[in-house]
């Protein structure tokens, strides 16, 4: 059998299990015959546990059986397909890839974002995080029209709007970060920057009490400012504007605290960094910022400057 179907095969399964919970293998049989998978044959017990195991192996979704309702199966790990999670991203992007690849007579009728640049980078990335080697890349910075050489020690990788970034500790020792906080020795590194990378011969020692999730828990993208403290951000939202941020929030620690007459109160809470900003930006007269102050001040100052460029 061919590996994009048995992979079709395996994400069936997944997408099933997810939309409806626990189901039985008579079940899931019956489904899985319906959808003209194995020739129309059922699905035995035997190809399902070897599914299981290489879905568990693959993605590291875990597919159990409850015995207390009927020896029914559901994905003991729910939480991994939810959210930002490699193993959702993963799984989405093989489904989408799946649909599309079906329907390639209208693919000229599908319109999709730019893939993330410069992934080759990835597997060096992982390769060295996975093995703990520095790496050793030649970057040029935005702006810029030299080259810096950076050691760096890779500790997480981030995709934000179509592009990765990996947030290394520079392993060298810099006079003015000779006093800094370990927190503080971390930069991200976009791959469009990037001209050159490589795998060092040094080994370093990772950080087991780092967290990737909790290092960007109040980052709104990808400017650093661990020396910030987070803020709790008032927003209101005019007209549909508040319908568009109840499905696709400003950030994960969006909360809807007031609803009125054409208008709803969200807070979110983060570190205002300058691509906070151009979010705000970006939603125009339909988004104002209640508190705190200072953040409504900055606002304020930022379409004032705006608006002087075409005053000239």
């Amino acid at each position: 059998m061919k590996t994009s179907f048995i992979f079709r095969e395996y994400l069936w399964i997944i997408e099933t299990l997810r939309r409806e919970g626990k189901v039985s293998l008579k079940q899931l049989s019956e489904r899985w015959q319906t959808h003209g998978f194995g020739g129309g044959q059922p699905l035995s017990r035997s190809s399902f546990t070897r599914y299981r195991e290489a879905i568990l192996e693959i993605f590291g979704i875990d597919i159990t059986c409850t015995r207390g309702t009927g020896f029914e199966y559901y994905i003991r790990n729910i939480d991994q397909l939810e959210g930002n999670t490699a193993q959702s991203w993963m799984v989405s992007a093989l489904s989408i890839g799946n649909i599309v690849s079906d329907r390639l007579p209208l693919q000229d009728r599908v319109v999709l974002e730019r893939i993330p640049a410069h992934s080759e980078y990835l597997n060096t990335v992982f390769e060295a995080m996975s093995s703990c080697m520095s790496l050793n890349i030649r970057y040029r910075k935005y702006g810029s029209d030299a080259d810096h050489h950076y050691e760096i020690e890779p500790y997480c990788l981030k995709l934000f709007r179509q592009r990765w970034y990996v947030l290394g500790k520079y392993s060298v020792l810099d006079p003015d970060l000779l006093f800094a906080k370990p927190e503080e020795r971390l930069h991200l590194f976009c791959f469009d920057r990037i001209k050159e990378m490589s795998i060092s011969d040094r080994f370093f020692i990772y950080d087991t009490a780092f967290n990737a999730e909790t290092f960007f828990k109040h980052a709104f993208g990808v400017y650093i400012d661990p020396t910030m403290e987070p803020e709790r951000i008032l927003l209101r939202a005019y007209g549909m504007e508040k319908c568009y941020l109840d499905e696709v929030p400003i950030h994960e620690s969006q909360q809807k605290v007031e609803e009125g007459t054409g208008y709803a109160d969200y807070e979110v809470v983060l570190r205002p960094t300058p691509d906070f900003f151009h979010e705000l930006l970006a939603h125009g007269n339909r988004l104002k910022v209640l508190e705190p102050s200072w953040v409504a001040d900055e606002m304020h100052h930022l379409i004032r400057g705006m608006l002087r460029l075409y005053e000239s």
